[in-house]
Parts: structure tokens; sequence; C-alpha cells
């Protein structure tokens, strides 16, 4: 028998082989194995770690929704006298011109979104065309200013007048303070601004029969701030 082969059975015989065997196993299977699964956990806790870490930046930052809404305008409807008792002044047209200019610049400015639809409508009868679409860009979700993304379902603005100045008879320019809070009274907005209004309405008299129509109508807007209260 040549030395090779006696070798070899010597090899055997001594348990060397199958211990050297065990070691090369462990070493090409159960080694890289174990080392496969630790990979593995370690990706695991880590996508994880990641995930926590993504709704925690999600719940800390005020991410807004935008919001959809559709404005169906209604039939148009026509103004009407109602004796006050601005009316009995020495200008009754001024008097109810700055009446409608009031009401008008209040309708406008103030934001409640359930009633969104009343507002457009009102705007559209008693604007020209040309205002009442520059009203409803401003309005329009694609304007970053929009209140409808600044103050969603959240907020309500409520407008304050704090006075009239009539230029001439179809011109004016109204003062006012805007307040926008939510429920809990957290305030958003606190500002005064300036708005310059030409516009264009029917004669009047304190002979005027009351709940007589007659015509007012907005021939242009430009609104101006004066001042942010929440700016020291």
């Amino acid at each position: 028998m040549d030395p090779l082969t006696n070798a070899i059975q010597e090899y055997i015989k001594s348990g060397e082989y199958f211990i050297d065997a065990r070691k090369w196993y462990n070493f090409k299977y159960i080694l890289l194995l174990n080392h496969r699964s630790l990979l593995l956990l370690i990706c695991t806790i880590f996508t994880l770690f990641l995930t926590l870490i993504c709704i925690n930046i999600n719940i800390l930052l005020p991410i807004n929704k935008k919001v959809s809404y559709l404005i169906k305008d209604d039939a148009e409807k026509q103004a009407t006298v109602t004796n006050t008792k601005h009316s009995t002044l020495a200008n009754p047209y001024i008097s109810v011109a700055n009446i409608m200019l009031q009401n008008y610049v209040t309708q406008r400015e103030e934001y409640n979104y359930d009633i969104l639809k009343e507002q457009f409508t009102f705007i559209k009868n008693a604007s020209t065309s040309i205002v009442y679409m520059q009203f409803a860009n401003f309005m329009n979700i694609d304007n970053p200013l929009s209140p409808v993304i600044r103050y969603q379902k959240l907020y309500r603005r409520s407008i304050n007048i704090l006075s009239i100045n009539n230029i001439n008879d179809n011109e004016a320019v109204v003062t006012f303070e805007s307040l926008a809070k939510n429920s809990t009274g957290a305030i958003l907005e606190n500002m005064v601004w300036e708005t310059r209004i030409g516009f264009i309405m029917d004669s009047i008299s304190t002979s005027t029969s009351p709940d007589m129509p007659f015509n007012f109508t907005v021939t242009s807007y430009k609104l101006k701030l004066l001042r942010n209260k929440n700016q020291k």
C-alpha cells in the first residue's frame, strides 16, 4: 500500500477527518447563514427606525390639505331701497351709498366656508364682470393667498368697518379691520386694510318709495394692507 493511502487511512482513523469536515461545513453553510440573518435583522431594524422618523415628521409638520369646492351661482337679485335713519340725513344718496358700500365690503371680505356659495352669488350680483372675475380668481384654490387655502374649514374671518371716506358720488375709500380665528379662539390674522371702491348707483332722494328696486354696482375694487397687528 502506497504512503498516500496509508496517510489517508490514518487521517480517517484518528478522527481528524471528521473534525475538519465539520469545521468546513460550519464555515461554508452555518456561518454564512448566520451572517445573512444578521444583515437581514439590521436592515429590518433600520427600515423600522426610518419609518418611525417619517411618521413623527409627518405629525409635527403643519401640513395643509387642499379643500375642493364648487360654487354655483343663483339667479340675480335686484337691490331695493329701505328707509333707515341714514337716509334722513342731508345727502340721502351718500347715506345709502355708504350703507351699500359697508355691506359690500363686509360680504366680500368676511370668510365662512359654509356660505361660500351665497358669498359668490352676492359679489356677482353687485359687481361688474371684471370685478367679479378678480374676486373669483382671488378665491380660486390655485392661488396660495386664497382664503379657502389659508382658512379652509378651520377659521372664520370677520370684518369691522372703521371709516368710509366719500371721494365723490361714485368713489369711496373704506377702512376696515379683519380678524381670522378658529373655534378655540386662536388668531391667525389681525390686520387693518384700505380699499378704494368705484361704483355706480341710481339716484335717490328722501321722496324715493321704500322697496323700490334700484341699481348698485361696484366697478372697481383696489385693496391695500395698512397694518398687521400681529407684527409688533
